[in-house]
């Protein structure tokens, strides 16, 4: 096993030790039985402070107010959100500098193609941090899941490229044991589940598609793993996937919806419903031209102030929400399906089977659009629509770090500049998309 990573262990023992947890966990658990008047209380509270501190603080929206001639105090209510403008993807595409409220020395960047295939950056506060971690916080109690809950977590393991042979790396401070998405295979599987038993975790944590593929070698190799749960976000589960997983770990299947700009946040309960949840973020739902019983979600975030986005069109889309209470007795809203991100499953050149792919996407800058597809086993194509500040050197060098990083050496890379990266019939971009016959449903095969 590689040796424990002190940095990140301090910066959990940090966050979990911050005074700001203990008052925004109280702070949750209140406005979880609250009634609806007192959530929009605070939600309006939130909000007349964020908009006139913004109104100071960003040069986007300092611009805006005075260009457009509206005083930030009459921005009081929920009503009002109207009189403020919809904020595109494509402008933290373009100029995600202009929303800084705080300088970035005190905030760090995130990146992410999301669904729309259009690399944004954004800026994060210690503040928002917590935040986050709390509204995880408060989910895995409806489950009965403790604070100090053990995780093995699967997904972006850069530490895999430091660590080729070794693909588990153990972080104590944050009681968390880390496995390689992108180096499951029954090789390393005896050295993977060696460190596993030894750890003794309580739930894994990570992508659908990263999880799936560790069932689906324990499954081949006659094995199960029972946990408490399942913890899953960031990509949508197919029916093959969750019967996988529920069949080797056993726990419930406990999913959450996020976006790397933190607009919005809804979980699923114990019932198996998705709440919103109203503390975290204002969230305003719009109809999708075309597409009928589909509505896009447009968050205003309450909780990163180093970073206001008021109003933000995320291009996720959600259905009818279910009739009626949920059977959680929970008050929060309740959502309907929602359409995240669903991608092709990659193979590398030796076979390897490669979990959300577009994570080679993420911090590449400089591009309008962003499409990679799969044309055989290890031969990759991806498509690049040039934007602002398009550096083509730069583009090409961060790509092929990314695919050996994460895919391995030995791949096949072609990068080639479009116009426009093509759309499905729908009209959708997917970042990722497989061109050929490697297309296979990961079902439960016999052992």
């Amino acid at each position: 096993m590689a040796p424990p990573r002190v940095f990140p262990s301090l910066q959990q023992a940090i966050l979990r030790a911050h005074p700001m947890r203990a008052a925004t966990t109280m702070s949750m658990q209140h406005l979880e039985s609250a009634d609806a008047d007192v959530v929009t209380g605070f939600q309006e509270r939130r909000l007349r402070a964020l908009v006139r501190w913004a109104a100071v603080a960003s040069p986007f929206y300092r611009d805006w107010f005075r260009r457009n001639g509206v005083d930030p105090r009459a921005i009081r209510t929920l009503d009002d959100l109207g009189s403020l403008p919809l904020i595109e993807r494509s402008a933290l595409v373009a100029h995600p500098e202009r929303f800084r409220a705080y300088p970035s020395r005190l905030m760090w960047q995130a990146h992410s193609s999301g669904t729309s295939g259009r690399a944004v950056t954004v800026y994060r506060t210690p503040g928002s941090s917590i935040y986050e971690a709390c509204a995880l916080d408060r989910q895995r109690r409806w489950y009965g899941l403790p604070a100090g809950m053990r995780r093995i977590t699967l997904g972006n393991s850069d530490f895999a490229a430091d660590h080729p042979d070794d693909p588990v790396e153990s972080v104590p401070g944050a009681r968390q044991l880390l496995i390689s998405s992108y180096h499951l295979t029954p090789t390393t599987l005896p050295t993977i589940m060696s460190a596993v038993r030894a750890f003794r975790p309580d739930v894994v944590d990570g992508w659908p598609s990263s999880i799936a593929v560790l069932a689906a070698l324990l499954h081949d190799r006659g094995e199960r793993l029972p946990l408490r749960a399942i913890l899953t976000s960031s990509e949508m589960m197919r029916d093959d996937q969750r019967a996988l997983m529920r069949h080797v770990f056993g726990g419930p299947i406990v999913d959450h919806y996020g976006q790397t700009e933190r607009a919005a946040f809804a979980a699923t309960c114990e019932k198996g419903s998705y709440h919103l949840f109203p503390d975290y973020g204002i969230v305003e739902t719009i109809p999708v031209p075309g597409v009928p019983d589909r509505w896009e979600i447009v968050g205003t975030p309450l909780h990163n102030w180093g970073f206001p986005v008021l109003r933000y069109r995320t291009g996720d889309r959600v259905g009818p929400a279910p009739a009626g209470p949920c059977e959680c007795g929970r008050t929060f809203p309740r959502w309907g399906s929602l359409d995240g991100r669903v991608e092709d499953r990659f193979v590398a050149a030796d076979g390897r089977p490669l979990p959300l792919p577009s994570i080679v996407l993420d911090d590449v800058t400089g591009v309008r659009e962003i499409q990679i597809a799969q044309r055989a086993p290890g031969r990759f194509e991806v498509r690049v629509a040039p934007g602002a500040g398009y550096d083509a050197a730069h583009v090409e060098n961060t790509l092929r770090r990314n695919v050996d990083r994460y895919f391995g050496p030995g791949q096949d890379l072609t990068i080639v500049a479009v116009g426009a990266v093509p759309r499905t019939a729908a009209g959708k971009l997917r970042t990722a998309v497989v061109e050929d016959d490697l297309r296979e449903p990961m079902g439960l095969s016999s052992s």
